[in-house]
């Protein structure tokens, strides 16, 4: 009898342990966490060499390593290069890759990888948009051109170590190496791709903290990103994975991430006091200028003498009394955050370039108008995001063209999301939009008017203009310089964009999750540190 009360109390001892435990709470583990994003359209290739938009770069550069990582302080660290060294003269930089260095395949990464892909975006059979990036490598900008045969490039590959050789000293090399044109390529992977190389799941392989399961990308869906287990680097992947959804911009940030659907996202200015209220992360990143396009492709404000005339009855001081919080009043189309090849591009560059107020505004759109043989302008409606702010300014536009057209002009204001989905259909005629560049460079605002660019809020097609920018991807520094000013002119000049404020950017992020970088003017996030705690 007393052996059966033993046995009985330890089992009661033993199930009130196990209960003890289960009540416990079990802090999550960040490794078993998947992180949530979402991009408003799908690449067309993840191939590095070629990727031209911010979906295909974000993406890159979770799946591939370059020679070095760019920290939280956009500094360079070591990639797949455990160390450098450059010589006294800035000239020759040298790489010695990590030994353990893997393809998610299983291949060793190697000198002959990156030497391949850097010589593949310079080829000017690539047509690489990311050639410029690489430029100062000697011979390279010859070498796209046309002028001198890839063999001359000065790049040079021995087992795991990596020359290259510069035409000049330039600060922000490493930087440039960060880029996607300058991450590696195998060459017999890319060779058996069949020229389908990055376009699908099971076409690609990658060097990167992350990598594409074969079932990881439905088209127009989902691209999902998981562990890459060959990973070696120093900063290995703390979330398991992350799932980036292809869908329009949620209407309300703030919300999409409280309720879960997505766990950071670039923040509208008109969210941010809703932001800070719902102690949501703020990283801020650069300046985004806002301000009135016209629709190019109408009959009639396609003529410039009729854009110049409304943005003449324009007087800033008088328009812009309030502007969002945390904006500032602005006279060029390029933000002064900008910089070009290492410097400032504002600091060389002439400022206040926009349309000045003008008395005689009326007289000027009665000419237009005379010589256009029109007795009336067509119905204007101003579209514009729905805060309080921008209704005040566009309501203060309204006022001053009711009086120069005496018509009455109309304004629409929608969410962000349904402003994004205008500017790409161009069901507008007047638009108060951002410029969203995806760089770090003059270029890349300008590159925003070339024709066929997607976020065109003008919809300009010029082949004046056109000819301008893909000039300055051919001309010596200095040469170039002139024709991005001349560009930046031509914009105000043809009143096809008239920048009113600058505002600062954010990417908001739960208060669960820390740890992502999130690099400037959409030169990509880094969720590979990211952590994300729940309250299971």
């Amino acid at each position: 009898m007393k052996l059966f009360f033993r046995i009985l109390s330890v089992l009661f001892c033993l199930i009130l342990s196990l209960m003890s435990a289960g009540c416990k709470h079990k802090t999550p583990d960040p490794g078993d966490e998947i992180i949530c994003y979402s991009i408003t359209y799908e690449p067309d290739s993840l191939d590095p060499q070629i990727a031209d938009d911010a979906s295909a770069r974000l993406i890159v550069m979770n799946i591939f390593e370059g020679l070095v990582r760019l920290d939280d302080k956009e500094q360079p660290i070591p990639g797949a290069a455990s160390k450098w060294t450059i010589s006294d003269d800035g000239l020759i930089y040298t790489f010695h890759l990590r030994d353990d260095a893997r393809w998610s395949n299983g291949e060793q990464v190697t000198a002959d990888d990156f030497a391949f892909g850097i010589s593949r975006t310079i080829a000017p059979e690539t047509n690489s948009k990311g050639a410029d990036d690489l430029f100062s490598i000697k011979n390279a900008e010859a070498v796209h051109l046309g002028k001198m045969s890839l063999s001359s490039l000065g790049v040079y590959a021995n087992g795991q170590l990596l020359i290259i050789e510069l035409a000049y000293p330039d600060p922000d090399f490493l930087t440039a190496l960060t880029s996607p044109g300058a991450m590696p390529c195998n060459k017999s992977y890319f060779t058996a791709s069949g020229g389908q190389y990055g376009r699908d799941a099971d076409k690609i392989i990658s060097n990167g903290p992350f990598y594409i399961r074969r079932s990881g990308w439905s088209h127009e869906e989902y691209i999902y990103l998981r562990q890459n287990s060959e990973y070696s680097g120093e900063h290995k992947p703390v979330p398991a994975g992350v799932n980036i959804s292809i869908a329009s911009p949620p209407d309300n940030v703030c919300q999409a991430i409280r309720d879960g659907s997505i766990d950071c996202y670039m923040l509208p200015g008109a969210e941010l006091d809703q932001a800070k209220k719902n102690h949501l992360n703020l990283t801020s990143f650069g300046e985004t200028v806002w301000g009135i396009s016209f629709n190019t492709t109408n009959e009639i404000l396609q003529h410039e003498e009729i854009r110049h005339a409304l943005l003449a009855a324009l007087d800033k001081n008088q328009i812009l009394r309030q502007v969002p919080d945390g904006c500032r009043v602005v006279n060029d189309i390029i933000p002064d955050s900008v910089r070009y090849n290492g410097f400032s591009y504002r600091s060389h560059a002439p400022s206040g370039l926009c349309i000045p107020f003008s008395e005689t505004a009326k007289d000027e759109l009665k000419k237009a108008m005379a010589k256009l043989k029109i007795d009336s302008l067509p119905k204007l409606t101003i579209l514009c995001t729905d805060d309080e702010a921008t209704q005040g300014i566009v309501n203060s536009i309204i006022e001053k063209w009711n009086d120069l057209t005496g018509s009455y002009i109309n304004k629409n204001p929608v969410s962000s999301s349904e402003l994004n989905n205008a500017v790409q259909s161009g069901e507008y005629r007047v638009v108060i939009a951002p410029l969203v560049a995806d760089g770090n460079s003059p270029v890349n605002t300008l590159e925003l008017f070339s024709t066929g660019s997607v976020y065109n809020s003008a919809k300009l097609s010029d082949e004046k203009y056109d000819s301008i920018v893909e000039d300055i991807h051919t001309l010596p520094e200095n040469e170039a310089m002139v024709k991005i000013i001349e560009a930046e002119q031509y914009l105000n000049d043809k009143g096809v964009f008239y920048p009113l404020y600058a505002e600062n950017r954010y990417y908001a992020s739960s208060e669960n999750v820390t740890g992502i970088i999130f690099h400037p003017f959409e030169a990509g996030i880094d969720f590979a540190g990211a952590t994300k705690l729940t309250n299971s």
